[in-house]
């Protein structure tokens, strides 16, 4: 159940937050990969398990993981379970934070549509604003808690809401639930691949929330001066922004299995231009 190459398979599927990571040192380069895997193992269990009970029953087998870390000798040689002890022994994780991602994950096993669009950002905000807070905790530079809150739900919930724009049509044709959308006929278009009026609705909203996000974090980081490799790591939405000015433009776009990312000038420039 455990995965013994962890690192290159954090590489492989979550290369975004993994390239984010390169800037840091070898210490919190490895701490905050721990703590990202730790979320794709968990993403996992929902893909490759198709009866709901069973993916709950696995999550349940990771949460008594995490309520019985209490030392090191518990998880042998698996390297990124013994830096989570290590990271919570030491108070810069907490282990609710840990419980909450793997509750959160009981929503994929469900394999049922959101309830609202409430219920969908607090998906995100327990999921990958989360995980972006967790990983913040490892830095010594995000010592204040406010600091840590502001900043992960700028940038971890907007790379939440980015990422399920993006994967939208790798998920429709799966018949997986992303976007919240007010009709069940409405899922009947999205799974065909189709646009509707609430769809285009709600790609716009949410399209216009993650540039809102972007911009009040921005305003907050102009007047911190951080070190550029720290803004590597809080930016890892950016890449993705001319792609979803394109899906705002033209919804269809969305159904494209692949969306060409790129890590270049405008995001570099960016940064240049927020370090002090």
């Amino acid at each position: 159940m455990i995965d013994s190459d962890w690192l290159s398979n954090l590489k492989k599927f979550d290369r975004e937050r993994f390239d984010s990571l390169k800037h840091l040192n070898s210490e919190n380069r490895k701490e905050l990969a721990a703590i990202y895997y730790f979320n794709l193992e968990l993403a996992n269990i929902a893909w490759n398990t198709s009866e709901a009970e069973l993916g709950y029953l696995k999550l349940r087998w990771w949460e008594n993981c995490i309520n019985d870390m209490i030392g090191e000798n518990l998880f042998g040689d698996n390297e990124y379970l013994l830096i989570l002890s290590k990271l919570v022994a030491e108070e810069k994780l907490l282990k609710s934070d840990l419980l909450r991602l793997i509750k959160a994950r009981e929503f994929d096993c469900s394999k049922k549509p959101f309830a609202n669009h409430e219920q969908q950002i607090k998906y995100i905000g327990d999921t990958s604003q989360n995980l972006l807070f967790m990983g913040l905790s490892c830095l010594t530079e995000f010592n204040d808690y406010s600091l840590r809150k502001n900043l992960s739900e700028y940038f971890g919930l907007s790379l939440g809401l980015a990422r399920f724009i993006l994967a939208a049509g790798s998920l429709c044709q799966n018949k997986c639930y992303s976007l919240f959308l007010p009709r069940y006929s409405d899922y009947s278009t999205y799974f065909e691949c189709k646009l509707s009026d609430h769809i285009i609705e709600r790609i716009s909203c949410d399209i216009d929330f993650i540039f809102n996000l972007i911009e009040m974090g921005d305003k907050e980081l102009q007047n911190m001066g951080l070190k550029k490799k720290s803004l590597f790591v809080l930016n890892t939405v950016r890449n993705s922004l001319p792609i979803l000015k394109e899906i705002k433009n033209s919804p269809q776009l969305i159904f494209r299995t692949k969306h060409k990312l790129s890590f270049k000038h405008k995001f570099i420039d960016k940064i240049n231009k927020l370090v002090t």
